[in-house]
């Protein structure tokens, strides 16, 4: 990850982070770890307590304190002698895992950890927060006026990591939006698609193949472009309604989409008689994604409980800024998510100042099971993962009942509820 997107950074070229611990072997392993790392994260002081820490802030900058909650009991004070220093978090070591289910954090810049936590924890909770003197930026939005007034909407699924289940999230979007009556096309701009797997099509469909073709060469008519995408589209049957489909060229056609290339691509394809257009994606930030993110006005960032899935989210959300579309809508769906890990989804949204906004719970065995088929979920309606599916088409439009959707989205104390 790119030292510009660690939250916090002033002008050091990593985290720095002073340790207050009665023991060395502890502030020996992490300075050695970190040492070793590529988390860009440094370690610069090391004491036994309090009264060390304070020497030492007196003449220095720390981003992150990391204190063992025994050397705050010295100093019922501690915090607010804290408070003149410009540190940026305070992390609380605590030896016992009771401590941190029952202490009441006092800020939001005041985090608890287990000591005998991994490392990859550690560093989570040290990219998580806010620098101060500014407000948090929730990178995930919601436009209602953007969303009634858009009448042709593009909804684009994107992940930096592969093998999250973002295609599979993108075609059941769409049979769910078709079930609902919608005029829907689903489009595989991913690298190695497997839209045309999903729904068992032929094998010698051409998809996006032709469509580069004609761009290759050069030939700038409008209504020949039109004309070559609908030759393109397969339709499929999904409970007697239909739903088109564009599958993804070869690799080597898909590799060699440009900027240009696919904003024309996007520009036809809102051209065609279709109310919503759906796009499932590859990891790369190539031209391609990069026109895909430019033209959405619904964007879908899935990832699962993987931490360094996540981290390499942050430069995605870079890129995208500087896209500034401020009218679009912006998603993050947590995928086979599973209630016995715990996973701190709370943590994780500071983290990338983004919010949950869908939890798909962990269905592998069934999921696959009907990929292997060639059959989409949605053909089989009382499957209760449905739910969830309809939930995330119900963000593009809500159009579907209380009873239709999963009954909670909603996180309590950082996990699902």
């Amino acid at each position: 990850m790119d030292a510009d997107f660690i939250p916090g950074r002033h002008s050091s070229e990593s985290l720095t982070v002073a340790i207050i611990d009665q023991d060395p072997s502890y502030r020996a392993d992490i300075n050695r770890y970190y040492e070793q790392s590529e988390d860009l994260v440094s370690v610069i002081f090391q004491g036994e307590t309090l009264t060390d820490l304070y020497e030492y802030l007196g003449n220095h900058t720390v981003d992150i304190l990391l204190i063992n909650v025994e050397a705050t009991n010295a100093d019922p004070a501690w915090y607010r002698n804290l408070l003149n220093y410009n540190t940026q978090k305070i992390i609380l070591v605590a030896e016992q895992l009771h401590i941190v289910r029952e202490t009441e954090l006092i800020h939001e810049n005041v985090d608890l950890i287990y000591k005998y936590t991994p490392m990859g924890t550690y560093t989570q909770k040290m990219l998580s927060f806010t620098p101060i003197g500014q407000d948090k930026d929730i990178f995930t939005s919601v436009n209602a006026a953007a969303k009634e007034h858009t009448d042709k909407k593009i909804s684009l699924f994107y992940s930096p990591k592969g093998g999250v289940g973002t295609t599979t999230i993108a075609v059941n979007t769409a049979a769910q939006l078709t079930l609902k009556d919608k005029n829907v096309l689903l489009v595989d701009f991913a690298l190695f698609g497997h839209v045309s797997v999903a729904f068992n099509l032929p094998q010698g469909t051409k998809g996006l193949s032709d469509v580069v073709t004609y761009l290759e060469q050069g030939r700038q008519d409008d209504e020949e472009l039109d004309e070559v995408l609908r030759q393109s589209i397969e339709t499929v049957s999904l409970q007697g309604k239909k739903l088109s489909v564009l599958s993804a060229g070869s690799p080597l056609k898909m590799a060699a989409l440009s900027l240009d290339h696919t904003d024309r691509i996007m520009e036809a394809l809102q051209r065609l008689d279709y109310d919503m257009i759906v796009v499932d994606s590859s990891t790369d930030l190539s031209e391609r994604n990069i026109s895909l993110m430019s033209n959405a006005t619904d964007l879908f960032f899935v990832l699962t409980t993987d931490v360094a899935a996540n981290w390499s989210m942050l430069s995605s959300v870079d890129i995208i800024r500087k896209l500034h579309r401020p009218l679009q809508n912006r998603y993050l769906i947590i995928n086979a998510y599973h209630d016995s890990i715990g996973f701190p989804i709370s943590e994780m949204e500071s983290m990338l100042s983004m919010k949950v906004s869908a939890v798909i719970p962990h269905k592998y065995e069934q999921v696959q099971g009907y990929a292997n088929r060639g059959i989409v979920m949605a053909e089989k309606p009382a499957l209760k993962i449905n739910k969830h599916y309809r939930s995330i088409a119900n963000l593009i439009e809500p159009m579907f009942e209380k009873k239709e959707v999963a009954k909670r989205n909603g996180l309590r104390k950082g996990v699902l509820a």
